[in-house]
């Protein structure tokens, strides 16, 4: 008799402890924490959102440039010079 009423006790506890936690505690504090939060996340994911936006016009502009090689008309870009040689006898 006694394990059966220690039984239900616990499994009250428990339930309780899962609804508590469930629910968010009932407390309306923590709610408003997690829609500032909520928040913020949507306000940096558009953030994010314009940035690789911005990024990939820049690479579609890059692309175009390099994709259309050197101007028409107009000389080839000199070659770069040549880093200076080192001399092996040199100490």
């Amino acid at each position: 008799m006694f394990g059966i009423i220690l039984l239900i006790l616990v499994a009250g506890l428990v339930s309780r402890w899962v609804l508590t936690a469930y629910n968010g505690g009932g407390d309306g504090y923590e709610l408003a924490a997690r829609d500032a939060q909520i928040k913020r996340l949507r306000e940096e994911m558009d953030g994010l959102h314009a940035e690789v936006r911005r990024l990939a016009d820049e690479q579609s502009f890059m692309v175009r440039l390099l994709s259309e090689g050197a101007p028409s008309g107009g000389a080839a870009l000199p070659a770069p010079e040549r880093p200076p040689q080192s001399n092996p006898e040199m100490p």
